[in-house]
């Protein structure tokens, strides 16, 4: 667990991967993976890769963790760690300010650097979030299915009709999609991230357009619009 503030440490990105993996090293004397990278508020796929193609002068600043019980609350739930990388072009964004909270509250030897005005933090007002949009990972309270996630997988397995033409090849895998969880609970903006076949995709998408209504996401108190990430996993018995 180590914060580096990037306006005094110059590091390059693949610097900080080079410490991440020293870092590890100290407990393993066995190589690790990458770890996971979250950049203004988005959980990356390919997350180092892409933090390449950012130079030192566009970062703002870098928290990397490394405890899974602190990884495990921004969705990170495997072992090789996270780094939380917010650029100057975004470090005033609504998700940013709430995303550096929530890092702040964490047993971190050195908080980040908030937006400051006037000597006070500078929190958006519940007007200038109204019709923002929050990563999953940033939120404050995560938008739920009635009854949790176990509840949601029990409506899909009793709601999804497996395509007859996938069945008959055999086709099987898992969808992963990402939708908009409205203010009122309603879902949106359902899309495909990375699928398996198009009848399975256009089915996956179905059976998501027709959930109940979910509880929203809470930010600074009031329900707010939250991009959500799930998986179907279609598999023939």
């Amino acid at each position: 667990m180590l914060y580096l503030g990037m306006k005094k440490y110059l590091f390059t990105l693949l610097s900080l991967l080079i410490l991440f993996s020293a870092l590890h090293a100290q407990e393993v004397n066995k190589p690790t993976d990458k770890p996971a990278v979250i950049l203004d508020g988005t959980l990356l796929v390919n997350g180092m890769d892409t933090l390449r193609k950012f130079k030192k002068e566009d970062i703002e600043s870098v928290t990397i963790l490394k405890d899974k019980n602190k990884t495990a609350l921004f969705g990170i739930n495997d072992s090789n760690g996270l780094l939380l990388v917010f650029t100057k072009a975004k470090q005033n964004t609504a998700e940013n300010i709430a995303l550096k909270e929530k890092i702040a509250k964490l047993n971190i030897a050195t908080k980040p650097d908030m937006v400051m005005k006037a000597g006070a933090t500078v929190k958006p007002s519940r007007d200038s979030i109204a019709s923002g949009t929050f990563d999953f990972v940033t939120i404050e309270k995560q938008p739920e299915f009635p009854g949790g996630l176990k509840a949601f997988y029990q409506y899909l397995n009793a709601n999804i009709k497996y395509p007859k033409e996938s069945a008959r090849n055999k086709v099987q895998g898992r969808v992963f999609l990402s939708f908009i969880v409205e203010k009122d609970g309603e879902l949106s903006n359902i899309k495909i991230i990375r699928g398996v076949s198009d009848d399975i995709n256009k089915e996956a998408i179905r059976v998501i357009s027709g959930s109940p209504k979910w509880n929203p996401g809470i930010q600074f108190g009031v329900p707010v619009r939250v991009k959500y990430n799930i998986n179907v996993n279609f598999a023939l018995n």
